[in-house]
């Protein structure tokens, strides 16, 4: 597995999420914001990826990887970081 490759995407696709979950944060409250950094962000940063860098998806394909693959590997990245941020704003 080509773990740059992963790495870049996620990178990609959570810079639009995070601005997106803070956003939400700001909006309602901090529980939203992880909701969102979780589940509707990453679809957000996928969006915004599909627009600006589209061409890139003929990298990640020639490397073995699929849309799909990609995007389970950001949401199972997202929640490993996302469970503990919960558990401390839970215990604040």
């Amino acid at each position: 597995m080509n773990v740059r490759a992963i790495w870049s995407y996620y990178i990609d696709i959570n810079i639009v999420n995070l601005v997106f979950s803070l956003f939400i944060m700001f909006l309602f409250n901090r529980y939203w914001g992880l909701f969102m950094f979780c589940t509707i962000g990453i679809f957000v940063g996928r969006f915004a990826f599909w627009h600006f860098k589209n061409n890139e998806y003929n990298l990640y394909f020639n490397l073995g990887f699929t849309k799909l693959k990609l995007l389970k590997i950001v949401w199972i990245l997202n929640l490993i970081v996302a469970i503990p941020l919960l558990l401390i704003a839970l215990a604040i």
